[in-house]
């Protein structure tokens, strides 16, 4: 439990503590996966959520209390989509009572007030929220937004692939593998090397 209180923002220990503390609930600190921040497993006997491991303590608050809604969701026996209304219910409930200034920064405090009008399955879709939390992430220094990049420049993804930048579509952008010539979409807050 000592790691999880210290990767949280300090205002938030005491709020978070009273609610694991008295769930039968193991919370497991795991190293970075690249599709998920964390989750909630259901189990006979005890429940395990899995949060990646992170120095950003804005983002790991926000993940743990997530998955704490999905357990609470399940505990109560509420009938709901993963990230029904149920859920969604559930995660404001629980994110409520740290959603001030003193825990987060006045930037962030304002776009997250902004996502909690209706949260989505993952706040990786909400581009502005995301790129304000890569802000308190010191492993993100060495790379620039996919929105930042010029249509028709080519850039390098996390996974070693050449892209080139095609258009924006909706919210999203079209772009062309270099070598398969493969159409992919990316996010406007993809994290790219420019070449």
């Amino acid at each position: 439990m000592i790691d999880i209180l210290s990767s949280i923002p300090k205002n938030s220990i005491h709020y978070v503590k009273s609610l694991i503390e008295i769930e039968d609930l193991k919370i497991k600190v795991v190293n970075k996966r690249k599709t998920k921040h964390g989750d909630f497993r259901k189990g006979k006997n005890n429940s395990i959520i899995t949060i990646n491991k992170t120095d950003n303590k804005y983002l790991f608050l926000l993940v743990i209390i997530h998955e704490f809604a999905h357990y609470n969701v399940f505990k109560k026996r509420i009938k709901t989509a993963p990230h029904g209304l149920g859920w969604k219910n559930e995660y404001k409930k629980l994110l409520n009572p740290v959603l001030n200034s003193k825990v987060f920064p006045n930037k962030l405090l304002e776009l997250l007030n902004i996502h909690m009008i209706s949260p989505r399955s993952s706040f990786s879709y909400d581009s502005p929220l995301v790129k304000e939390l890569n802000k308190y992430d010191s492993s993100n220094k060495d790379f620039i937004y996919l929105d930042k990049i010029e249509d028709g420049k080519k850039f390098k993804y996390g996974n070693g692939k050449v892209y080139k930048k095609i258009k924006k579509r909706r919210k999203r952008y079209l772009c062309i593998e270099t070598m398969s010539k493969r159409n992919y979409l990316f996010l406007p807050h993809a994290k790219v090397e420019l070449l």
